[in-house]
């Protein structure tokens, strides 16, 4: 990202967390905002967009026009288990459809603080495997960002304890994956380069555990065993706050054999990817986990 771009973004991300220092904004009102703010994302050019059931969970389906049958994305939005939905994160789909040349779904699991752990990664299990036994011999691949990406990961630990089938590969960008206290991104806390910081973690945290342990490996992957995970695409921004959970959980991956790509940007921001309408980054690292996805699977 240019700089003038970054410091354009980066201010108003200081401005923001300068109003919330003085006007209380909890989640509902961040769900809100983002839900409003979603409907200046472009309609997907050349996309169909469905709703659809999957095991009693709505699923949003996105499927660019060349898109094929034999190539699935499962892919889990973020939003501190709070916020996000299928809208927020369609113009990222739609981009990913329409360069991997596959049917994209994406569910709408239950949030924070109305439902707490498990009810969202309950939701993503339950959709994730109405879609596996829909489709027994499609490649599904697991994509998520953030809160979505622990999702992801958490889906996998479960998939291979209960003898589910595994996704196909795994992409976080800037996964959100130790929700304990002494995780490395709250005690680094790269906070001037995020809307949020760490007391959101924290807070956060707190509403999606609901009193469970921190330490599950279902709630912070990143005490997972990561034996027989699939291969792996991690993207993260160097100076954002979650780098350290991304940089952590890839040095794990790699030192248990998992194949794992680390993509580290610059001078990017937290999600950035969601912006592939208006963002020439966004569109760059899309592609590159359109490489990804698209290696060895056909």
């Amino acid at each position: 990202m240019n700089s003038v771009g970054y410091q354009m973004v980066m201010t108003y991300y200081r401005m923001m967390r300068e109003i919330r220092a003085r006007v209380e904004i909890g989640p509902k009102q961040v769900r809100f905002y983002m839900d409003k703010l979603s409907i200046l994302s472009l309609p997907p050019i050349n996309c169909s967009v469905r709703s659809y059931d999957f095991g009693g969970v709505k699923v949003e389906g996105v499927k660019h026009r060349d898109a094929e049958d034999d190539l699935m994305l499962f892919f889990i939005h973020g939003g501190a288990f709070a916020f996000g939905s299928a809208r927020t994160h369609r113009a990222a789909a739609a981009f990913l459809s329409k360069h991997t040349k596959a049917r994209v779904y994406l569910p709408e699991y239950r949030t924070t603080p109305e439902y707490h752990y498990p009810c969202p990664l309950e939701d993503c299990i339950k959709s994730y495997k109405a879609i596996v036994e829909k489709y027994p011999n499609k490649k599904i691949i697991a994509v998520g960002d953030s809160a979505g990406g622990n999702l992801c990961a958490a889906l996998t630990v479960y998939c291979r304890e209960n003898e589910l089938p595994l996704p196909h590969k795994l992409v976080l960008m800037s996964p959100w994956l130790d929700l304990t206290p002494e995780s490395a991104s709250i005690q680094k806390n790269y906070d001037s380069e995020s809307i949020f910081d760490t007391k959101d973690l924290m807070d956060y945290a707190e509403y999606y555990l609901a009193g469970k342990s921190a330490k599950d490996p279902l709630v912070s992957p990143y005490y997972a065993n990561v034996q027989d995970f699939p291969p792996t695409f991690i993207q993260v921004a160097s100076n954002e706050l979650l780098y350290a959970d991304s940089l952590g959980f890839a040095e794990k991956l790699q030192a248990e054999g998992v194949a794992c790509e680390l993509d580290v940007e610059e001078n990017l921001f937290h999600s950035w990817q969601l912006l592939s309408d208006y963002l020439p980054a966004a569109r760059r690292s899309l592609e590159n986990v359109s490489k990804f996805i698209l290696a060895e699977t056909k």
